[in-house]
């Protein structure tokens, strides 16, 4: 997952903040073509907006198989900027001072 700069997006009759971009491989011939599926999040993680964006011809061809490229890829896709790395919260192991 990754950060993006705040956009406003409207959903179940509000307009909401859109914070977070999720995206993952579902299909890709190794030759020619993948397909991404994308999930654009608010900041507690319900999904705000969902989709596919495909990656065919030269651009295919030219992405280096990394996550990056692809999260990069789907974001100028949708206008999207990407501001990092999501970093989820951090869960303390000691609950009630036991571990």
């Amino acid at each position: 997952m990754k950060n993006i700069q705040p956009i406003k997006i409207w959903t179940n009759g509000a307009i909401v903040e859109a914070v977070i971009l999720d995206a993952y491989l579902t299909y890709d011939d190794l030759k020619t073509k993948a397909v991404f599926y994308y999930s654009i999040l608010g900041s507690s993680l319900i999904t705000l907006a969902e989709g596919k964006v495909e990656m065919l011809g030269d651009d295919y061809s030219n992405w280096d198989d990394s996550n990056d490229g692809a999260y990069n890829y789907i974001a100028g896709k949708l206008n999207i900027i990407i501001t990092g790395e999501y970093v989820g919260p951090v869960i303390d192991p000691l609950v009630n001072g036991t571990e």
